[in-house]
């Protein structure tokens, strides 16, 4: 059977996040040097590069797990899908605080396409759980054939 599209767009998405994150784990590895003369604590930073590392290895290895059609790939790529729309959420409606001011619409038709944007958006993650999760083919995808056995 050929690879659905929701697991091709699964894969990508996971694909770029995870190098995405990894790029976030390096910068935040060089800069670490800088930080802790300032005083920041070794011990948070390591607790931070830890769940980075663990969040990148949980996109890899659903990655992987899609590629080889492994039952285990398509519940941790849902994980990873739902994981990565609550992060992209919860930075959208509660922005982090920091050195950068946040952007600010000039009119109220900035707004609005931007609404529309971020309802187009969750609305596409959505869809893209569902299918991964809930979808007929993608069982059939999944499912071991028993001629092979």
């Amino acid at each position: 059977m050929k690879r659905p599209p929701a697991v091709w767009l699964t894969q990508t998405l996971l694909l770029i996040f995870a190098l995405l994150w990894l790029g976030v784990l390096l910068l935040n590895l060089v800069m670490l040097p800088d930080r802790v003369g300032r005083g920041a604590s070794i011990i948070g930073a390591m607790v931070g590069v830890a769940i980075i590392l663990s969040f990148v290895l949980l996109l890899v290895i659903a990655f992987w797990g899609l590629a080889k059609r492994k039952m285990f790939g398509r519940w941790l790529g849902l994980i990873s899908l739902i994981l990565l729309w609550v992060l992209f959420a919860i930075t959208q409606y509660f922005p982090p605080a920091g050195p950068w001011k946040r952007y600010e619409f000039d009119n109220t038709a900035q707004l609005v396409g931007a609404t529309i944007f971020q309802a187009c958006v969750h609305g596409l993650f959505l869809v893209l759980i569902l299918r991964l999760g809930f979808a007929r083919n993608m069982a059939e995808f999944f499912r071991k054939d028993v001629d092979s056995a």
